[in-house]
């Protein structure tokens, strides 16, 4: 797997989550982010992306509840 943000090679003890995996150097980096930095709206883009994916997704299989992604 790769990065969600910065697409570069993860690690086993890296964030995951919601199936997708942040490296620690980019976790690292989204912790101390400010909105005034240039990199702010790349990260923002990229947790975007992962959830409207999600949504496409549970919309397009009509989840029942109870059901996994």
């Amino acid at each position: 797997m790769e990065c969600l943000i910065c697409r570069g090679a993860v690690q086993r003890e890296d964030l995951e989550f919601c199936g997708v995996i942040i490296c620690e150097h980019c976790e690292g980096k989204m912790m101390h982010l400010s909105a005034e930095e240039p990199e702010y709206e790349a990260f923002v883009s990229a947790l975007r992306g992962m959830w409207q994916r999600r949504f496409q997704a549970s919309r397009d299989r009509r989840l029942k509840d109870g059901d996994q992604l």
